[in-house]
């Protein structure tokens, strides 16, 4: 007997089943071939495998549409934050600029490109798929753009700041090293300019102020600087003279008593002698002279505090 005439035997046998009720139904008999029950089992498999499938696939499909909720989530927030990012930095351009045009700073780039500029071509598009709703097409390359423009846009503002707060310490080293004060209160018994002598009685040109005070008024510095003379000089008596930097230098002359030493740092107003009548003069009083880059200058100019920024 071959083997095929076995299996085909074998698949025509009969199996029985008998349903018993426990009530008064009469029994139900169920008779099936082998190759029927195999048959079902097929099909029950099949459709198990296919139910199998489609539920993988629904499960892939929610969970493919909730990775993509995510991402148009996280791509609306990022384009949010560039959005502000870019705001913010605006609005520390404009402060930028409105301390440049207080503090008269030229910014030769700017100048350059004057009523110029506008948007990138990907931040137009960017723009342009958020004002249509479509915030989900937004690409990953055009938010990395958008991310390097914005790094590269703070590094431009980050110099130009640095740049303000250079000018800002400049004018305050100006603004320390400049005369604003009067150095002692009383009248001015010689100006500034050409006068006659009043011991020689001659022609010549009177370099500072002559300001009178009595025997022992405190003299203060106008300015913060250093002492780089403090010692009896000729016509001058006992003499001080401060190096304040920035091209600027003060003489106080004629005092009757020193009371700094050289390369002593100053602060403004601190006293640094006494009002007296040494070296040529004709009465208690201070000489007073201030000095830009080597030349003497009208001390009046920088008796008020106002007036600061005038040179020469």
């Amino acid at each position: 007997m071959s083997f095929f005439s076995s299996l085909k035997k074998e698949l025509a046998r009969h199996l029985t089943i008998f349903l018993v009720p426990h009530n008064h139904l009469r029994p139900w008999r169920l008779s099936f071939t082998i190759s029927f029950l195999l048959f079902l089992l097929a099909i029950w498999s099949g459709i198990t495998i296919w139910a199998g499938y489609l539920v993988g696939r629904n499960i892939d499909y929610w969970k493919t549409k909730a990775d993509y909720q995510l991402l148009k989530l996280k791509v609306a927030f990022f384009s949010d934050q560039l959005r502000k990012s870019h705001e913010l930095l605006d609005n520390v351009r404009k402060n930028d600029q409105q301390v440049r045009n207080l503090l008269k700073i030229n910014d030769r780039k700017k100048i350059i490109t004057a009523n110029a500029g506008g948007p990138l071509p990907y931040e137009t598009s960017i723009l342009r798929k958020t004002l249509a709703g479509k915030v989900h097409e937004i690409t990953q390359q055009e938010i990395y753009q958008s991310v390097c423009q914005l790094r590269g846009l703070a590094q431009e503002q980050l110099a130009d700041t640095s740049e303000v707060l250079q000018e800002v310490e400049n004018l305050r080293a100006r603004y320390n090293a400049t005369p604003n004060r009067w150095p002692c209160f009383g009248p001015i018994t010689s100006p500034f300019g050409v006068r006659i002598h009043p011991v020689y009685g001659s022609y010549d040109f009177h370099t500072g102020l002559d300001i009178a005070a009595p025997p022992g008024t405190p003299v203060a510095a106008t300015a913060n600087g250093i002492v780089v003379l403090a010692s009896w000089a000729e016509g001058y008596g006992l003499l001080v003279i401060l190096d304040h930097g920035c091209g600027y230098r003060t003489y106080y002359g004629h005092l009757s008593k020193i009371l700094v030493s050289v390369n002593q740092k100053i602060k403004r107003g601190q006293i640094i002698g006494r009002v007296g009548d040494t070296g040529t003069s004709t009465g208690p009083h201070l000489h007073y002279e201030v000095q830009f880059n080597n030349s003497p200058v009208n001390p009046a100019r920088y008796l008020a505090k106002d007036n600061f920024f005038k040179r020469g």
